[in-house]
């Protein structure tokens, strides 16, 4: 493979200059997408640490969950489900000193306070919203990702937020 410059114009040209051009075009629609896998309005976090070192949390809020199969082509409000509230149940095989227990020190730091906060990876599995009135059973596995981040880092999601804030909290 060749890689040709066009002096004249500073075009790259060739099959090497054509990969380029995608591999960047690629990258750019990657990063611009939200990568964050749940937003949510955080009440209260209750972590349930196991003698084998795992650990569970619920996590009692209103939330949006991304919708998969995710799309390169969508509308950020497009891209996740409608408002739901409930708890989030959660799971980690090692939790003492690992970057979910951080996480899930920021989660009930937010929590009570109306802050709109989003974690998890859209990449994944997704979460669960359950209601408020199921028994906790068969958590979910907790995905990392950029850690617990405020919803204007990806983008401002004015409908999101809206939505959020409409629902209220789950009794």
């Amino acid at each position: 493979m060749t890689w040709n410059s066009n002096r004249a114009t500073g075009r790259a040209t060739g099959t090497a200059g054509a990969l380029a051009v995608a591999l960047f075009l690629g990258s750019v629609g990657l990063f611009a997408s939200d990568p964050v896998g749940v937003y949510g309005i955080i009440d209260r976090v209750a972590v349930t640490p196991a003698a084998d070192g795992s650990a569970t949390a619920q996590i009692w809020g209103s939330f949006v969950v991304a919708v998969a199969p995710p799309s390169r082509s969508y509308a950020p409000e497009e891209a996740y489900g409608k408002v739901s509230k409930g708890y989030l149940l959660y799971h980690v095989a090692s939790f003492k000193g690992s970057t979910a227990e951080a996480e899930w020190n920021d989660l009930r730091r937010v929590a009570g306070t109306g802050t709109i906060v989003g974690f998890g990876d859209r990449w994944k599995i997704a979460p669960r919203v359950r209601p408020s009135t199921e028994s906790p059973a068969k958590p979910d596995d907790y995905t990392l990702n950029f850690g617990v981040v405020s919803l204007g880092k990806y983008g401002d999601y004015p409908t999101i937020a809206a939505a959020l804030e409409a629902a209220g909290s789950p009794k």
